[in-house]
């Protein structure tokens, strides 16, 4: 901001939308905080253009030119392919056993050596760094020491509110939580399942995690099982939005994007009421943070690391099918930004690093695939269910389309399990900075920004 005056125009942008939300709240007064946000734009635009308020830009793309990057080792290759080929003909029966895991297990580990690329074989992107002297060097390490209590610090105040009075709020279980404790039960009794077909069918990590989380922390087959362990995953999801925002924008960033997905109402709710929402944004943002990051520094590890969150998310919650449609369309509007840039050889390097994404990915959800060919009506049941309807899927396109542009700010639906019904998604403060933030972005126009 400029320090000449006193910036009344951000100010004021942001007391309107903070009115207009309040306005929102059951009952809704939407043409008065239609008319508060509109004068809301209109000052964010205006300040925006007098860089009164200004948004931070990325980290600048890398300009080295890899001249010797390494092709994927044929033998970990090969050896890769007759592992995963067993494993798939024996992930048949939809039962996770040791040797069909082992074999899974062993031919991911190959098949990663086979394109993980070294860093003995690597530009050696430190060399400017060790020329710092002592002084800089010195205040640089001071500077990540105090980013990093201060990164500490706000996921304490998070983890208040994940965890503070768990066992209490929420209070009773939905028939949901029951339909999970009984495939969890399943486990407990020898079935291992890859794909779990109760209750329209649902995927496997949830059961497995909570397996996990009932035996550290002693709590059995129950509610609170599917609360703490839902509500850990939304945890260990904020380091990642955190990367995430410091990827796209800068430290400060990151640590706003962390602290409001950490104390915002609505990101607590889902993390607390033991249901698989939040595996969805705890595979979505490690899967854009190392795709963003690899698409920036072309290096062909961090595509490898996306390829592994998108494979896995696959496996967690059925709307993460959507995420490698996402991925691709990141990558292609990248390429057509880009590639008049781009040399040809990086370009080359490039084709490969996107083919490791997309291989790795595949690998990961060799188990899930192979139900998918075996029993395509129960993988596809929940989306069908929601989409071959007596309207046509396209009415239900544009209805869930029109009610999910709404939820954030205007009517979160009648769902209650999982929210205050027709009030808006978002809390008072962060549905406001969720429209001045998209105002901003729009106003800007940069790629990144697109999705």
């Amino acid at each position: 901001m400029q320090a000449s005056s006193f910036p009344w125009r951000p100010l004021a942008a942001l007391l309107l939308a903070l009115a207009a939300q309040t306005l929102l709240e059951p009952p809704a007064r939407v043409p008065a905080a239609l008319t508060l946000y509109l004068l809301a734009a209109g000052l964010v635009i205006w300040s925006f253009r007098r860089r009164e308020w200004t948004l931070p830009s990325p980290p600048p793309n890398s300009q080295s030119l890899i001249t010797n990057y390494q092709l994927p080792r044929l033998l970990p290759l090969l050896a890769s392919i007759p592992l995963l080929g067993a494993a798939f003909y024996l992930f048949g029966e939809n039962q996770f056993t040791i040797l069909n895991l082992s074999l899974w297990l062993a031919g991911i580990v190959f098949f990663l050596r086979a394109f993980w690329e070294s860093k003995s074989q690597r530009e050696d992107t430190k060399a400017a760094k060790n020329k710092l002297n002592l002084r800089a060097l010195c205040g640089l390490r001071g500077e990540k020491i105090t980013w990093f209590i201060l990164l500490a610090i706000l996921l304490l105040i998070a983890a208040f509110f994940r965890f503070y009075h768990l066992n209490e709020v929420p209070a009773e279980p939905f028939s949901d939580h029951a339909e999970k404790i009984l495939d969890v039960y399943d486990i407990t009794q020898g079935e291992t399942r890859i794909f779990f077909p109760r209750n329209t069918g649902r995927e496997a990590i949830q059961f497995y995690w909570t397996i996990l989380v009932a035996a550290i922390f002693q709590t059995g087959l129950s509610f609170q099982s599917l609360k703490s362990g839902t509500a850990l995953l939304g945890f260990i999801t904020l380091p990642f939005i955190y990367l995430l925002g410091k990827e796209i924008a800068n430290r400060r960033a990151g640590l706003l994007a962390m602290l409001f997905a950490g104390v915002a109402y609505w990101p607590n709710v889902i993390s607390r009421i033991g249901l698989r929402f939040p595996l969805y944004p705890l595979f979505v943002a490690p899967t854009l943070y190392f795709l963003v990051r690899g698409l920036r520094t072309r290096d062909r590890n961090d595509f490898i690391l996306s390829g592994i969150f998108l494979g896995f998310g696959l496996h967690g919650y059925s709307p993460f099918r959507i995420v490698p449609i996402l991925v691709l369309l990141t990558i292609l509007l990248y390429a057509i930004r880009n590639i008049a840039k781009h040399p040809r050889g990086t370009q080359h390097i490039s084709r490969i690093s996107h083919l490791s994404l997309w291989l790795i990915a595949l690998v990961i959800f060799l188990p899930f695939l192979r139900y998918a060919i075996s029993n395509p009506d129960e993988f596809w049941l929940r989306s069908n269910s929601r989409l071959l309807t007596a309207e046509g899927p396209l009415p239900i396109f544009f209805s869930n389309l029109w009610n999910g542009l709404l939820m954030f700010n205007v009517n979160d639906g009648n769902t209650f399990v999982n929210s205050v019904v027709h009030r808006p998604a978002l809390d008072v403060v962060t549905g406001a900075l969720f429209v001045i933030g998209l105002i901003l972005l729009l106003t800007r126009r940069r790629f990144l920004d697109l999705w």
